[in-house]
């Protein structure tokens, strides 16, 4: 994932949007002038200097991905990982782009130069004369043949760039730079790596330190909530006393009235007991008087 944090890797992809740009200014320039006498030994030309040339200098030494032509970053400046991005150059992902200039751009060309006719009004060197369209051509292939192998290298790395073994060490010295990689411009520029939001990175697998210091990170921070949680726990403890008061109290309460009223069921069954006998009492005076009365003595 180093190799995704480079922001000039992704200016370099740029490229799929100039390079179409550039053949259309040279279809234009080519339109300024009529075809010479032997337009076959010219397009051979231009093409073997503007195209193969270049292609046999950046097969040896590869276009530096450091590099804008213009300005590029300075040695002094670079850490290991931006070495251990050019180490990866000059294999197979650095040769395919100019095979592939080598081959397609003659019949480009050629198609170009036939092509150009069209847009004679609008060349912005028309009028001028054929060795001056050719000449002005030549840069602009060679253009084409630097954007196309650097635009290469970074879609490779950046696309696969997890099958890159950054953790190992690396040495790529400044000697090695200049006389192995193919570096253009002043060395003014000087760009921050990228900072991608957390979701968006994947934990290196080769790296167990990473696991090691997250784990002492997660055990610290709940170390750090235990010891806030007893603070927290302690005035329970003091407060439970209060409680517990009180509930010995309402408790106390309650036996009381409880008291209360097994006092007043025996009185109430008391009273009771006396007014059912008192009752019983009366209702036997009551029935004496429906007694039959004893005949008296003489009478008839």
């Amino acid at each position: 994932m180093k190799s995704r944090l480079e922001p000039l890797l992704w200016l370099q992809c740029l490229a799929i949007g100039t390079i179409p740009l550039e053949l259309l200014l040279i279809w234009l320039i080519l339109a300024g002038a009529d075809p010479g006498s032997v337009p076959l030994i010219e397009r051979l030309l231009v093409w073997g200097v503007g195209v193969l040339a270049p292609s046999i200098v950046l097969w040896e030494r590869p276009a530096d991905w450091g590099s804008l032509l213009l300005v590029r970053i300075p040695y002094v400046n670079r850490d290991k990982n931006q070495q251990a991005l050019s180490t990866q150059q000059g294999g197979i992902i650095s040769r395919i782009p100019l095979c592939l200039a080598v081959i397609g751009l003659l019949p480009l060309l050629w198609w170009l130069d036939d092509s150009a006719v069209l847009a004679s009004e609008f060349s912005p060197v028309f009028g001028q004369s054929r060795l001056v369209t050719l000449l002005l051509s030549v840069p602009l292939l060679a253009l084409i043949v630097w954007h196309l192998q650097q635009l290469t290298q970074a879609l490779g790395w950046l696309i696969a760039s997890e099958q890159f073994d950054y953790a190992k060490p690396r040495t790529f010295s400044n000697v090695d730079l200049k006389k192995q990689r193919t570096s253009l411009g002043l060395q003014v520029l000087r760009l921050n790596p990228l900072e991608w939001p957390e979701a968006y990175q994947t934990p290196d697998k080769r790296t167990p330190t990473v696991a090691v210091t997250s784990q002492k990170s997660k055990d610290n921070k709940i170390n750090k909530a235990s010891a806030s949680l007893i603070p927290t726990r302690e005035p329970s403890v003091t407060s439970a006393g209060p409680i517990e008061t009180e509930k010995s109290e309402k408790q106390d309460e309650g036996t009381n009235l409880d008291t209360k009223i097994t006092e007043i069921n025996i009185v109430t069954s008391r009273s009771t007991k006396e007014h059912d006998e008192h009752a019983e009492t009366s209702r036997s005076k009551q029935s004496k008087p429906y007694e039959t009365p004893k005949a008296a003595p003489g009478s008839k």
